[in-house]
């Protein structure tokens, strides 16, 4: 069990991930992009919602799905949100060492199994984690439509770069994906919801 202390130290450190924005949305001229914090609780969202389209969802140990997710981007409360132009100049080992070595050193205190489940999640190959890298960029991309639903930003370069509809395998993910290709082809421009005051 950790320390309160560990607790506590740990807490206060993610806390950052609350206001931290996201750097892609910031360069897309986006106005209050969405934080880092706000994307943890979507990809858990994506992956409730990927997990019950899924033919394997009874193989599945929610546990570390729920783990993987929250801890996936745990690193970036000291690297900040590396944007894609800066991490093609970095190299990708680069970057990856550096989230590894964060990652590890923030983890010290808190239980084990969550450094080991995280590095599960980096590799990519357990079905658990594969679910988790899905969600992580299902969530990006409906993300991406929201904002173009409001008129918030120019995103058509997400729509061309393959890796942002990375579906690890699954082949819910594919179908989730395809969705959402075709609702940005049709120009899907629905109005937010609005919600009435209390």
């Amino acid at each position: 069990m950790p320390s309160f202390e560990a607790t506590f130290n740990f807490a206060d450190e993610m806390e950052i991930l609350q206001r931290l924005q996201r750097a892609g949305y910031v360069m897309s001229g986006v106005s209050e992009p969405q934080t880092v914090g706000a994307h943890i609780f979507g990809a858990a969202l994506w992956c409730l919602l990927l997990m019950e389209r899924m033919s394997e969802r009874d193989e599945l140990d929610r546990a570390k799905v729920l783990t993987m997710v929250v801890l996936h981007e745990i690193g970036e409360a000291r690297l900040s949100d590396i944007p894609h132009p800066a991490r093609r100049y970095l190299g990708p080992e680069a970057v990856s060492a550096a989230e590894r070595q964060a990652v590890d050193e923030m983890l010290q205190g808190m239980p084990e199994e969550w450094r080991v489940l995280w590095h599960e999640f980096e590799d990519g190959e357990s079905l658990e984690a594969r679910v988790v890298k899905a969600a992580d960029k299902l969530e990006l991309m409906h993300r991406i439509l929201c904002y173009e639903r409001q008129g918030n930003g120019e995103f058509e370069r997400f729509w061309e770069w393959d890796p942002n509809f990375r579906s690890a395998g699954l082949d819910a993910a594919v179908e989730l994906f395809e969705e959402m290709k075709r609702r940005h082809s049709a120009g899907d421009r629905r109005q937010e919801v609005k919600r009435t005051p209390r």
